[in-house]
């Protein structure tokens, strides 16, 4: 009876890892097609987004975000979860600045069709990945 328990709590384990990791994926597809748009805006001169040393913020953040998707879909691999860091540093970095600047002074990071900061958007996609992330790896060391 107990093997059995175990068996059902690893199955049930690894299906809750799988949720994860989709939900993960779909979040970090979402956040690198919002960054993609926003940097073929820039490219294109429509709506050009900030830079930090002479380098568009939206360009790190599309960087960072590839990262994070590489790092979820090779989560097994011993360095993921330093590559993920590494994309999740900047967008965290510059989604929170871009926030706070966007709070006091306005009108500092470009906005989605119905007028939101995009800043506000990718600090609360970069928590939420972060989160998920986090117990992705939580879980995968719980069931070794």
């Amino acid at each position: 009876m107990q093997i059995k328990d175990i068996q059902i709590k690893g199955m049930l384990l690894t299906n809750v890892q799988r949720l994860i990791k989709v939900i993960l994926l779909v979040l970090l597809s979402i956040g690198l097609y919002g960054a993609l748009s926003v940097s073929y805006l820039t490219v294109t001169g429509i709506a050009p987004c900030p830079s930090v040393a002479n380098i568009p913020a939206c360009f790190i953040v599309t960087i960072g975000y590839f990262l994070m998707l590489i790092a979820t879909l090779f989560n097994n691999i011993h360095n993921a979860k330093w590559v993920f860091i590494v994309g999740w540093a900047p967008v965290v970095l510059l989604a929170l600045v871009g926030s706070l600047l966007e709070l006091n002074q306005g009108d500092i990071c470009p906005k989605s069709s119905m007028g939101i900061a995009l800043c506000y958007v990718s600090l609360s996609f970069a928590s939420m990945v972060a989160t998920l992330f986090w117990l992705l790896n939580k879980m995968s060391r719980f069931k070794k």
